[in-house]
């Protein structure tokens, strides 16, 4: 289970959505998924704002905005050998996408270790 809050201007965290319940296999690879309280709404973004109405609203102090996200995770005592387990909404789908972007091996490493030993 996850559920999203927003700190409003009090300094209090107020619930954004309701509490979701997900369901991941625990065995083979590891996935992920997107979550969020307005994956199913048809306003997207917080509470439905604009960029401007959000930035003009309770929820922004000082430019920022606080989010807290709680995550109960339920270990299952018992999983059937055979078959799937259902838990929650049964029409989500999970995607597996490769990643947009290809990220090259870290080289600051040998970079400063070639500029102290021979200064380049």
């Amino acid at each position: 289970c996850y559920r999203f809050f927003v700190r409003d201007a009090s300094g209090e965290f107020q619930p954004l959505g309701d509490t979701t319940r997900v369901a991941v296999p625990a065995r083979g690879e590891a996935s992920c998924f997107v979550g969020g309280p307005d994956l199913e709404t048809e306003s997207k973004g917080l509470f439905g704002l604009s960029f401007d109405e959000l930035l003009g609203s309770e929820w922004v102090k000082d430019d920022s905005i606080c989010f807290k996200v709680c995550i109960e995770e339920a270990a299952m005592k018992e999983h059937p050998s055979q078959g799937q387990v259902f838990v929650g909404k049964m029409d989500v789908v999970y995607e597996r996408k490769p990643p947009s972007v290809e990220v090259p091996p870290p080289t600051l490493k040998a970079d400063f270790i070639s500029l102290l030993t021979e200064g380049r």
